[in-house]
């Protein structure tokens, strides 16, 4: 997950914040095509955002896309 530009980081977060287009969704899309890991990364900030949403835990985006950023470099994915 090498070189992701800081518009496809913005349009993870819009994803994630649940404010997407459907020209971004379509973008994502194509991301994840390009991207296959980033569909299961997704899919757990997915699960922990339903998590906070259900008052369980606060969930603050820009602390999950910075601990995702950790982990992809930790991973040597970007």
């Amino acid at each position: 997950m090498k070189g992701l530009s800081m518009g496809e980081w913005s349009l993870i977060a819009r994803y994630l914040k649940q404010e997407a287009s459907e020209g971004d969704l379509y973008q994502l899309h194509l991301l994840i095509d390009r991207k296959p890991a980033l569909r299961e990364t997704l899919e757990i900030l997915g699960r922990e955002i339903k998590a906070a949403d259900n008052g369980t835990e606060s969930f603050d985006a820009d602390r999950a896309l910075h601990k995702l950023d950790e982990r992809l470099k930790k991973e040597k994915l970007i």
